[in-house]
C-alpha cells in the first residue's frame, strides 16, 4: 500500500515527513485553499525519490505545466471538471507525467464518473463530495466503492485519520493501491505532524507492503538525469538453469542500473552467435517462460532495480499475452522488450494490456528507421527507447565508426520525449564511452554473456566486465 501525504508546503516539514518513507506527497494549487503552495521548494536528499503530485481545480493547461516544471512535479491530480482532452495533452507534453483523477464521492453512482476518463488516466482518487474541494476531514462511505468495477487503479481519500488504522487495514479492493492523508494529521494547514503521521504508519504497517507509484523504469531516468546508465543483460538458464536469482543479485551489488533477463528461444532474429548459444544452452538446460516468471517472484523483494525481460512474440503468445504482463507484475518486471513484434499489433493489442499492468513495452530503432517512425514510437511509448547501435545483430565491436557516431547525433538533435539507450556492439572503453556521451546510457550484452559462461560466478565476470571496459 503507498501513502500520499497531501497539502505541503514548509521545506522542513517535507523533509521530515519524507523521511518516514511516504510514496508520494501532494502540493495544492487551488488559491481557496487554506494550504495552497505560493513558494516553490527545492528537493532535498530525503525527499529526491518521492513522487512529487500538484493537486489543482479547473486549471488551464499552461499553469499546469508551469507548475509542473517550478515545483519538479512527478504527477498531477485533477479535483475539478478537467476534460478528458486535458488529461491526455498533458500526457502528451509531458512524457513521464502520471495524471490521477480526482472523483467526488457521496453515493454509488458517483463512482460511473471514472467511466469517462478510462484510457486517459493513470489512476483515479475517490474522494469525499464536499464543498471545499478536499481538505475537509470527512469521510464517505467506503462500501460505495464496490460499485467500482474499472481497471484503472485508484487511490483511497477523505478523512482518513488516526482513528482510522483498522479501518484502513480491513479495506479490501483489488484496484485500490492506497491511500491519501491530508488534514486529520495537521497542527495547522500546511503544517503536517510528524510524530502522528509516524505513528499511524506504524500502525497499518505500510512499509511491509509498500508499492511504489512510479514504474521502475521512469523512476531510474527521472532521477538520474546527470549520471550515465549501465544496463546489463544475460539469457535466463544460462549458463545454469537455476542461477538466474544469482546473476541478478550480483548485478544490484555490483552497483548495474537496470537488467535486461533475456527469455531463451529456438529461432532468434536479432542475437549474435555469442546469444543464440546461451539461448540453446539455456533451453537444454530446461528454461521455460513459466520457470524464468517462478525463479523472479523467488526474488522480488530482494531486488529493487528495473527489470526488463527480452523475449520473442513466439514464446510470449504460447504462454498468454495478458498472462504474461500479469506475471511480469507479479514477478517485479518493470519492462519488456519483444523485438519482432509490429508496431501495429503493439498499439492494438499487447499496449493497452501493458498499459493495464503498467509495464513499458520498449521499443528498437535503428540507423536504417527513418525519422518518422522514429518519432511515431517515442509518441507512442514510454520508459526508454532501445537504440541499436547498427542494423546488424548483437555482437562485440571495437569501436563505433564515423556514421554509427553521426546517427547518435542525429538522433540526439530530435529532441524526443523518451531517453535512449544504446546497445549492441558495446565491450570496451571506447565504446562505452561513445554510448554513454550520446544517450542516457549503455546496454551491454555479447560481452557479459561471455565472460559469465567462460567462469560461471556472476560476480567474477563483473568483475573482469568492469576490468576489460577500463581499455
Amino acid at each position: 500500500m503507498l501513502v500520499k501525504v497531501c497539502g505541503m508546503r514548509e521545506p522542513e516539514n517535507i523533509e521530515k515527513v519524507a523521511l518516514l518513507g511516504v510514496d508520494m506527497m501532494g502540493f495544492i494549487f487551488y488559491p481557496k485553499s487554506p494550504r495552497f503552495a505560493s513558494q516553490s521548494v527545492d528537493r532535498t536528499a530525503a525527499d529526491k525519490n518521492v513522487c512529487r503530485v500538484g493537486v489543482f481545480v479547473n486549471e488551464s493547461a499552461g499553469l499546469i505545466c508551469d507548475k509542473i516544471h517550478q515545483f519538479d512535479l512527478n504527477a498531477v491530480q485533477l479535483h475539478g471538471n478537467e476534460s478528458r482532452e486535458l488529461c491526455e495533452l498533458l500526457h502528451k507534453q509531458n512524457g513521464l507525467l502520471k495524471v490521477i483523477k480526482a472523483i467526488s464521492v457521496s453515493t454509488a453512482g458517483d463512482i460511473q464518473k471514472y467511466k469517462e476518463y478510462v484510457g486517459a488516466v493513470d489512476y483515479f482518487l475517490f474522494d469525499t463530495k464536499c464543498k471545499t474541494v478536499g481538505g475537509s476531514g470527512q469521510q464517505f462511505d467506503w462500501q460505495v466503492l464496490e460499485n467500482y468495477d474499472g481497471d484503472v487503479p485508484f487511490i483511497l481519500s477523505g478523512g482518513i485519520g488516526p482513528e482510522d488504522v483498522e479501518r484502513v487495514r480491513n479495506f479490501h479492493h483489488p484496484k485500490c493501491i492506497g491511500i491519501d492523508l491530508n488534514s486529520k494529521f495537521e497542527l495547522k494547514p500546511g503544517l503536517k505532524d510528524v510524530e502522528k503521521l509516524n505513528t499511524f504508519l506504524e500502525n497499518i504497517e505500510t512499509k511491509k507492503f509498500k508499492k511504489s507509484i512510479m514504474n521502475k523504469i521512469n523512476a531510474l531516468f527521472a532521477n538520474n538525469k546527470d549520471r550515465k546508465l549501465l544496463s546489463l543483460y544475460f539469457c535466463a538458464g544460462c549458463p545454469t538453469l537455476e542461477g538466474t536469482g544469482d546473476v541478478i543479485k550480483a548485478m544490484e551489488r555490483k552497483g548495474i542500473d537496470m537488467i535486461e533477463v533475456g527469455i531463451p528461444f529456438s529461432d532468434p532474429l536479432a542475437d549474435g552467435p555469442v546469444i543464440q548459444s546461451a539461448g540453446t544452452k539455456a533451453l537444454k538446460n530446461g528454461m521455460t517462460v513459466k520457470k524464468l516468471f517462478a525463479q523472479l517472484k523467488a526474488i522480488k523483494n530482494e531486488v529493487q532495480l528495473p527489470l526488463v525481460l527480452m523475449g520473442y512474440l513466439n514464446p510470449i503468445m504460447h504462454y498468454g499475452i495478458e498472462k504474461f504482463f500479469q506475471s511480469c507484475v507479479e514477478s517485479g518486471v518493470s519492462g519488456t522488450i519483444i523485438p519482432d513484434l509490429p508496431f501495429d499489433d503493439y498499439l492494438k493489442v499487447v499496449k493497452p494490456i501493458a498499459d493495464k499492468y503498467d509495464i513499458r513495452v520498449i521499443m528498437m530503432i535503428t540507423p536504417e528507421t527513418s525519422e518518422e517512425r522514429i518519432r511515431f514510437i517515442d509518441e507512442h511509448t514510454d520508459g526508454f527507447i532501445y537504440m541499436v547501435s547498427s542494423a546488424s545483430i548483437t555482437g562485440a565491436q571495437s569501436s563505433f565508426g564515423d556514421a554509427k557516431l553521426a546517427y547518435f547525433n542525429h538522433i540526439n538533435a530530435m529532441n524526443l520525449r523518451n531517453p535512449r539507450m544504446i546497445g549492441f556492439g558495446i565491450s570496451n572503453k571506447q565504446t562505452l564511452t561513445s554510448a554513454q556521451d550520446n544517450a542516457a546510457g549503455a546496454i551491454i550484452g555479447s560481452k557479459f554473456v561471455t565472460l559469465l559462461n567462460e567462469v560461471g560466478d556472476p560476480d567474477k565476470a563483473l568483475d573482469l566486465l568492469f576490468e576489460a571496459l577500463k581499455n
